[in-house]
């Protein structure tokens, strides 16, 4: 008995250890003699995920059904999306004037709307 539950034990921390989290790239600072991790920048396809889930909720950005509606109304837009996981430290502040970035945001909201 102990043998079996010291395995499923193993094999849970042996898949748990594999999981990536949501996609998030580490973004290094320039600083000369060694860089740092200064922050982790999402993918757009994780930032619209967590929209969708209503992790921006607090910034006024709501989730789920009520997200995509927002969305196809005009009231909350990848840049609004962009915006409120800057405040959240969820990207770089420079991302929120980056096009391809941006694109790519409406993009994954397209598809979801689209499922």
């Amino acid at each position: 008995m102990k043998l079996a539950i010291l395995g499923g034990l193993s094999v849970l921390l042996f898949s748990i250890a594999d999981v990536p989290t949501l996609g998030v790239e580490i973004a290094a600072a320039d600083s000369g003699k060694n860089s740092t991790p200064v922050r982790y920048q999402l993918r757009p396809f994780n930032l619209v995920y967590l929209a969708y889930q209503g992790y921006f909720r607090d910034q006024g950005i709501p989730g789920y059904s009520a997200f995509l509606a927002a969305y196809e109304a005009g009231r909350v837009s990848a840049e609004d999306l962009v915006q409120s996981a800057v405040k959240k430290n969820k990207v770089s502040p420079e991302t929120a004037t980056d096009r391809g970035y941006l694109r790519a945001v409406k993009s994954q909201i397209e598809s979801l709307r689209k499922d």
